[in-house]
């Protein structure tokens, strides 16, 4: 990266500063490298590519075996009421579940060497202990979801939840031809997790408006010399 500062830019200052001076050739090289970086993070910004922070995810809020009358969240109180369930095939379901599984089958999701290690986005997932192994241990139920309407022109959002409620298997290895069924006898699993909309384009829109700055700082000091420059060739008299 150091190489590339100094071969890139640097041999374009070099160039100009033979032919214009050390101080104009840099306030030319400065000039059209934050222009460019202007142009650079506004297609970042736009697409979504190049210089990236956080994407949207969900984050676990709560994890417990048990009904969900029992839950600390403001959110559960009353439920089902105000939550809308989720079908099967839905896409946000999925999403949800596979990361409900990092957390209910944490060996499974762990990385070779780390068994027992899942990643927990929240204290309170980090004190349940999952009595799960893998995710053929246990069944899905039900998915729900509850907020996430957006207003003021989509730049303001309510609090996005997903409830994922799972049972034990009945079998581990169902019979051939039959799906896998749930223990309606064990206890209830449920995951409450939120959606983190993550700052996808943040840190491109920063490079957008510093080096939008330093383009405007340097194109105005440009401007100001060549208008100091007008006005002394106008003191000279025509010969």
């Amino acid at each position: 990266m150091l190489a590339g500062i100094v071969m890139l830019p640097g041999s374009v200052y070099l160039l100009l500063a033979t032919n214009m001076g050390a101080k104009m050739g840099f306030a030319l090289a400065v000039t059209g490298l934050s222009g460019w970086m202007t142009i650079m993070a506004t297609v970042w910004l736009v697409f979504g590519i190049g210089l990236k922070g956080p994407e949207p995810q969900w984050r676990a809020k709560e994890v417990f075996s048990g009904p969900v009358s029992q839950s600390l969240l403001n959110v559960a109180a009353g439920f089902p009421k105000g939550w809308e369930e989720l079908t099967t095939g839905d896409a946000e379901l999925a999403d949800a579940q596979a990361t409900s599984d990092k957390l209910l089958a944490p060996s499974a999701a762990s990385p070779a060497g780390h068994e027992g290690k899942a990643p927990k986005a929240d204290p309170v997932a980090e004190r349940f202990v999952s009595p799960f192994s893998t995710t053929s241990d246990y069944v899905l139920l039900h998915g729900y979801k509850h907020g996430g309407e957006t207003y003021f022109f989509t730049l303001r959002h309510r609090p996005h939840y997903v409830l994922i409620q799972v049972k034990p298997a009945l079998f581990k290895e169902p019979p051939s031809g039959l799906k896998p069924q749930p223990d309606f006898t064990a206890p209830t699993t449920t995951v409450v997790m939120v959606r983190d909309l993550g700052h996808l384009r943040l840190p491109p829109f920063l490079v957008m408006m510093m080096s939008g700055i330093v383009f405007g700082v340097c194109c105005w000091n440009l401007h100001e010399r060549d208008k100091e420059i007008m006005r002394a060739r106008a003191l000279v008299p025509a010969t």
